[in-house]
């Protein structure tokens, strides 16, 4: 078995990210129009799951996939390999960054207008 090189690993990285990069503003795109990067994640609200959660089983289910293939060493699905798999969950793990950055921003900023209300009521004698 030949293992792969410092460098190899390295070309890997920049070429999978580099296309994962237009892959990703390609499907923004086709699944929000172009708008909100996280608007199908969100219609999982109409079901009453959380974007985060929703995004998280459909992680679970590229990951399965991923098992199937450590295990059995095929997929049955033409054109859809493991390399397929793996980027789609590393494309996953990006708009959860974006989402839980959205979700601590929103933390921060109410935690900010609490403050400044009770700051701002209490200079006035309100307590």
């Amino acid at each position: 078995m030949t293992q792969m090189t410092k460098n190899e690993f390295n070309e890997l990285v920049a070429h999978t990210l580099g296309e994962l990069t237009e892959t990703l503003k390609k499907k923004q795109n086709d699944y929000t129009g172009g708008g909100d990067p996280f608007a199908n994640f969100r219609l999982s609200t109409l079901e009453g799951v959380e974007p985060t959660t929703g995004l998280m089983i459909r992680v679970q289910d590229k990951m399965q996939r991923i098992r199937t293939y450590i295990k059995k060493g095929e997929l049955l699905v033409d054109g859809e390999g493991f390399e397929d798999a793996i980027e789609d969950v590393i494309g996953y793990m990006l708009i959860l960054k974006g989402l839980l950055r959205e979700e601590a921003l929103k933390a921060y900023t109410k935690d900010v207008s609490i403050t400044y209300t009770i700051r701002n009521d209490d200079d006035m004698g309100v307590l």
